[in-house]
């Protein structure tokens, strides 16, 4: 299944960057934090979406971008993680994937966010998705 069938063009950084990933059973996964392209009769086509530190720090670059690759090497983060657009269900505020994709998604700088930043907000086990 492909979303974005008789879309016609789409603006992606509006679309898709920056929205957070669930699974069909709600596994949080990330942010998109870039997307990989392929070339195809003169348009670029979406094959996946990238998620981690070191996807970002491309996307970013200078200073801030050297910095989260940084931070993305602290996370022995190799790559970033790779989820392939086949997997997408659904994309409404956030992007709805499969739940084995989602739960096979291992992102450690997301856990660590939740765990140490996002958990200590007062409110935050309230937060819709």
């Amino acid at each position: 299944m492909n979303p974005w069938t008789d879309l016609g063009r789409v603006d992606l950084s509006d679309a898709l960057l920056d929205r957070q990933i669930v699974g069909e059973d709600g596994t949080v996964v990330g942010k998109v934090d870039d997307l990989e392209l392929r070339a195809e009769g003169g348009t670029y086509v979406v094959d996946a979406l990238l998620v981690g530190p070191e996807a970002l720090a491309e996307r970013i670059g200078g200073p801030i971008g050297r910095l989260l690759h940084h931070i993305g090497r602290g996370f022995r983060a190799q790559a970033p993680q790779r989820i392939p657009l086949n997997a997408v269900r659904r994309i409404e505020p956030t992007v709805v994937v499969t739940t084995a994709v989602a739960q096979a998604t291992d992102s450690p700088s997301e856990d660590w966010l939740r765990r140490r930043v996002i958990g200590r907000i007062p409110g935050a086990g309230r937060a819709s998705r």
